[in-house]
């Protein structure tokens, strides 16, 4: 019996999920399944432009030489001795070492880089595993053309007919069965290439690309300027391969009709505009959905690229609290001084895409003084292990799990099917240095008790923080609600019933429970680069009885 019931729940999450697809999603999947691999004819080299585009986008710390150091992972980086398969590796591990991210590491010398692609070529034939994954290939061919751009001396003829003959096995396989970020950089990688080379494949995949890039920014791109996938971490690594696109445009004279143009760089400017406001005071991206720090170009380095290809100024500083308002991604708070709030009440993701959401329907994190106190989890890997499930759970966000569910169903590595929906109720201030918003969600509704959970934030911008939740039905549960702290911050229990949070030896705020919530210390996992975990202190509040039932916190800054 127990196997038929897993057998029967495995069906209706499958059916949950599917019933989200785009009908040409769902062909392209079993396309794909028929004939998962297309691979064209090879064709000619073509004449090369060199010296053209000028990129400079700086990246993450670099490691040591003969050191490749990947996902906080390292393996030596003999050039003489290069695997580029280790089955000992994680596979976004490997994916990692065939981007060639590297090729812009200036702690590599010029001679192994050369060696590093010579290498590639003779073992990776066409249609390698990982190797020549589109999204893998599509990062790569960026690498090759921004690397082979950049030389004083002569492309190798080698090198440039692997890159064309990459590109066109690309431009016959394009990601239509995923989407969303991976076919804008699959399109990313035709537009760079086909501006590189002079020639008629070339052209086709420039002309292929633009039309494809003017369809997906108009689709990917928000009206508040957000990534619709709703992850801070694939918002800026979009918002870099828009820019790129903006560097290459500005150099190839004829590709697009003003129209086009515009419609490019304007997306590029609401985009930096949408990271200007999510960036809380440690001046980094809060870790919503799948996002961690070190895989994304940092906000400031994005402004600068900004600043040179567009000619793009970030706000100035306001006196005063600075409202966070992004409807259409769903993100609200304000910034005051040091302190931050940004409140997540938005859709998971695109409908036929979630695979980065987690249940962090109405979390939020919270800076304090220019750090974090209370966080997001973060996210260290995409294996399909435990970990991977925990930090996607409603229990690792700072809300609410009713009777043990998740608000949204999660399953797999990447899938998500029944889904909870968000709705905004108010959002008032923080002009006069008070906030106020409610919001609310369905994702509970499934449950015999047909649950709705409400939010109230209740915030003085001069350092106090409540939080009260209200969750209505019918019949008897148990409600908990999660706060997560920075590793930095320990818990004392105070001699009331609250708490102090301490942060070097000294209380930095003092955390209240609502009457008739009992709260529990315990130990999660904060993950804020990929490959890594860290221990920290969560607090659970935890609530049951008869509904409706209401549940809380305050927290309040200390002086």
């Amino acid at each position: 019996m127990g196997a038929l019931l897993s057998a029967i729940r495995k069906v209706g999450l499958y059916l949950n999920t599917l019933r989200y697809l785009r009908i040409s999603q769902l062909c392209w999947q079993v396309y794909r399944r028929l004939r998962p691999v297309i691979t064209p004819r090879e064709i000619e080299l073509e004449v090369v432009r060199t010296g053209i585009f000028g990129f400079a986008t700086a990246r993450a710390p670099q490691p040591a030489v003969y050191e490749f150091r990947f996902l906080n992972k390292s393996r030596a980086a003999n050039p003489e001795l290069i695997n580029w398969h280790p089955q000992n590796e994680s596979r976004l591990w490997r994916y990692n070492l065939h981007y060639f991210d590297f090729l812009s590491w200036d702690s590599f010398p010029a001679d192994h880089k050369a060696a590093y692609i010579d290498s590639w070529i003779k073992n990776n034939p066409v249609g390698t595993v990982d190797a020549w994954e589109p999204y893998t290939l599509s990062l790569r061919v960026v690498n090759w053309v921004k690397f082979f751009d950049s030389m004083a001396e002569r492309v190798p003829d080698h090198w440039a007919y692997s890159l064309i003959n990459q590109v066109n096995w690309l431009n016959a396989n394009l990601e239509h069965h995923i989407l969303a970020n991976h076919l804008l950089k699959n399109i990313k990688a035709l537009i760079i290439a086909g501006g590189w080379f002079d020639g008629p494949h070339g052209k086709l995949y420039l002309r292929r690309g633009m039309q494809l890039l003017l369809r997906e920014v108009d689709e990917q791109m928000l009206a508040d300027g957000g990534h619709f996938e709703r992850s801070p971490m694939y918002h800026s690594i979009a918002l870099e391969d828009l820019l790129d696109i903006c560097n290459v445009l500005g150099n190839l004279e004829s590709t697009l009709s003003p129209r086009e143009q515009k419609a490019v760089r304007d997306a590029a400017v609401k985009g930096l505009e949408f990271l200007s406001s999510m960036v809380g005071t440690d001046n980094r991206i809060p870790l919503f959905n799948d996002s961690a720090h070190g895989i994304a170009a940092e906000p400031a380095q994005l402004f600068a690229y900004g600043a040179r290809v567009l000619d793009y100024k970030p706000p100035a500083g306001q006196v005063g609290p600075v409202r966070i308002d992004l409807p259409d991604s769903g993100y609200f708070g304000y910034r005051c001084g040091g302190d931050s709030l940004i409140i997540d009440c938005g859709s998971i993701g695109p409908a036929y895409q979630p695979g980065h959401a987690h249940c962090d329907t109405l979390s939020y994190v919270l800076n304090i003084d220019g750090a974090p106190l209370v966080i997001d989890s973060g996210v260290r890997g995409y294996e399909n292990d435990s970990l991977r499930q925990y930090v996607r759970s409603t229990a690792a966000h700072n809300t609410v799990r009713i009777a043990g569910e998740e608000q949204s169903e999660i399953w797999g590595t990447f899938r998500v099917a029944r889904r909870a929906v968000a709705t905004v109720n108010q959002f008032t201030g923080p002009d006069n240095g008070k906030l106020e918003f409610s919001g609310a969600h369905d994702g509970y509704i499934r449950l015999p008790s047909r649950c709705e959970h409400q939010r109230h934030f209740s915030v003085d911008v001069s350092g106090r923080w409540k939080i009260a939740d209200r969750i209505t039905g019918t019949g008897r549960v148990i409600a908990s609600s999660f706060v997560h702290f920075h590793p930095d911050i320990t818990l004392s229990p105070a001699s009331d019933g609250a708490w102090q949070l301490i942060k070097n030896g000294a209380a930095v705020a003092r955390l209240s429970v609502a009457k008739g919530s009992d709260a529990l210390e315990s130990s999660s996992y904060y993950c804020p680069e990929f490959g890594s975990a860290i221990e920290n202190t969560c607090l659970e509040v935890r609530v049951s009885g008869d509904l409706p039932l209401q549940i809380g916190y305050e927290i309040v800054k200390i002086a």
